[in-house]
């Protein structure tokens, strides 16, 4: 079963002083945990039969029970130091990354946030210091104690992450016009799209617009269409329908009732499928997307992250800064929703 890629905008406002080697005062600084940090699913990071075999004197006060390990080392371990696990250590994730040191100064929830939201997926290194790295006391950082250092706009219309963790309401309908081939788009998206086509033609590439702004009785219909496709093949109603969720989207978690994002490939080849990315239209599009402000939304191998198979036909309007950045990392929109959060 493919893993949630959980997406939450949480205030990090710890700063705290700590060894990760060992245990250590915290005095001086803050000593717990802002509510909101402390309200962050840390599970992904955790494990309970690790923290007791690693801390008997947390065991001697309160015992194995899982969920209470979890709740003393968010509200207490973290601070003091403890490792959640053998997969992550918070002082070596920091210390291997100065770009996240200069952000996050010593506040430890941020790390541990950004680990799970995007570090992970990102193949960022947590359980060992890489080649060339020495272990960075969180003393010799700045303390950081604003909720974000972020200049992005995630309020943006042009960056409303919809997926199966955030669907929008099926009531919702953009403002869209005619764009191309019979399809609909948002209308200040539509233009866009209009010179990126011009543009390819005019570098002897042809594409096709398939498909842009559905609607979510649309959505309703393709959704139901492929769940009963899964159910003839012999599967179970639940099974058909998560199997379907990862191509078609559920009715208020497609992208496609925005009007920002649009099926499109080469006019030569049609179909829906992976061979799309042998096409000059897809190497074309792929290869200029971000100068429109598009990118590639559900790459190959992100299927974890991102809930839906690789599809090299489905490209979403971001604007040129985001595109810009997303496609130069080969990150997707979650990811950087995320780093973006904290």
């Amino acid at each position: 079963m493919k893993r949630k890629f959980i997406i939450r905008s949480a205030a990090v406002l710890v700063g705290a002083a700590i060894l990760a080697a060992s245990p250590m005062s915290v005095a001086g600084v803050m000593t717990t945990i802002s509510a909101e940090a402390a309200t962050f699913d840390y599970h992904a990071v955790f494990d309970a039969t690790y923290y007791a075999a690693a801390y008997p004197d947390v065991v001697a006060a309160i015992g194995t029970d899982a969920e209470l390990l979890y709740q003393h080392y968010v509200n207490s371990g973290m601070l003091e130091g403890r490792q959640p696990s053998a997969a992550f250590n918070a002082q070596i994730y920091m210390s291997n990354y100065e770009d996240l040191q200069a952000i996050y100064g010593n506040n430890i929830a941020a790390y541990v946030q950004h680990y799970i939201l995007a570090g992970q997926a990102e193949g960022r290194v947590a359980d060992h210091l890489l080649a060339g790295k020495s272990l960075v006391d969180f003393n010799a950082l700045t303390t950081t104690t604003t909720t974000t250092t972020s200049t992005v706009d995630l309020s943006a219309w042009n960056l409303v992450l919809v997926n199966h963790d955030n669907p929008i309401s099926t009531e919702y309908a953009p403002e869209v016009s005619l764009c191309a081939d019979g399809e609909y788009m948002h209308k200040d998206v539509t233009p866009i799209v209009q010179q990126m086509i011009a543009d390819a033609k005019a570098q002897g590439i042809n594409l096709y617009l398939v498909s842009g702004y559905r609607s979510a009785s649309r959505q309703t219909y393709l959704y139901n269409r492929k769940v009963k496709y899964y159910k003839n093949l012999g599967y179970s109603q639940s099974e058909s329908e998560r199997l379907a969720a990862t191509v078609v989207n559920p009715p208020g978690q497609s992208e496609h009732q925005t009007g920002l994002c649009m099926d499109i490939t080469d006019s030569s080849y049609v179909s829906l499928t992976e061979d799309q990315e042998n096409t000059a239209g897809y190497k074309w599009v792929y290869e200029h997307c971000a100068e429109y402000g598009f990118i590639l939304r559900y790459p190959k191998d992100k299927e974890d992250v991102t809930g839906v198979i690789y599809e090299p036909w489905h490209f979403r309007y971001v604007g040129v800064e985001a595109a810009t950045e997303i496609m130069s990392r080969g990150i997707t929109l979650e990811e950087y929703v995320a780093e973006n959060s904290l």
